[in-house]
């Protein structure tokens, strides 16, 4: 486990933060094309959010059939300029996410609570059932000092040690629940196919740190909930890593420095 410390390169490349509710059936998910205004200059045009389901219908001495049934329009997805902040006002629920670089929880939190009060205003949903944070992290890790893992991440991918092979791929998914908050997640590590960067190997560490149950969706009610799934998140992540994980993303260790979220 790493010590928690302030990491000058943060190794996140897209950070989530998610409601999902219940509205009303008569809510009409072109009201969320029609917040341009609210949502504010820095973010380009709507774009429709569809829904379209799949399924494989079984019968009796007859091939698998597939099945697909558009549900149509379920919401508006809106884009910053930059294109490092997107923001889905659905039927189901809102999501906002952050894509790399990473700045701070504080100037994140702050833009989605301003987007949520406006789909509360728009929405007007009857209770919220799940809150969560998702932090996609991507660890590049050193070639030549890998071996089994052990040196960089605390939970490795088990594998025979007798074999003399190297491990070029993985795929380990734990689901946890926090004795004291009752806050679940789910921790995934993976070997990232198909990067090409030279003398590293990429990892991704995805934490899903969640909450369900009925809640107000008041935003003052709900959104000091965060706070607890951010605290949880930063614990796993750095409960995930080593301390030669950690070194590879800080230029200088400062403990006076608060832990930036990783």
């Amino acid at each position: 486990m790493a010590i928690p410390r302030h990491l000058s390169h943060t190794p996140i490349t897209e950070a989530v933060i998610d409601f999902r509710v219940r509205t009303s059936p008569e809510l009409d998910a072109k009201a969320f094309a029609n917040i341009t205004e609210a949502v504010g200059a820095n973010y380009g045009p709507p774009k429709d959010v569809s829904l379209l389901e799949f399924g494989v219908r079984h019968s009796p001495g007859k091939q698998p059939e597939s099945r697909q049934f558009d549900h149509g329009p379920i919401g508006s997805r809106y884009v910053s300029l930059d294109g490092k902040q997107i923001a889905q006002f659905r039927k189901t629920g809102f999501t906002f996410s952050r894509l790399a670089p990473y700045t701070r929880w504080e100037d994140m939190f702050a833009e989605a609570g301003r987007l949520y009060r406006i789909y509360v205003q728009t929405a007007q949903p009857e209770e919220v059932t799940r809150i969560a944070v998702r932090f996609i992290n991507r660890l590049a890790l050193p070639e030549q000092e890998v071996g089994d893992f052990s040196p960089f991440l605390t939970a490795v991918p088990p594998f025979p040690k007798d074999i003399p092979a190297v491990l070029t791929g993985f795929l380990t998914r734990v689901q946890v629940r926090d004795p004291q908050t009752m806050i679940s997640g789910t921790v995934t590590q993976t070997i990232q196919q198909g990067s090409h960067e030279p003398g590293k190997i990429p990892v991704i560490l995805d934490l899903d740190i969640y909450e369900a149950g009925s809640k107000s969706p008041d935003p003052g009610v709900v959104l000091p909930r965060f706070e607890a799934l951010r605290v949880l998140k930063n614990r796993y992540f750095f409960a995930s890593i080593t301390e030669a994980t950690a070194d590879l993303y800080t230029r200088e260790y400062n403990p006076n420095l608060r832990p930036l979220d990783v």
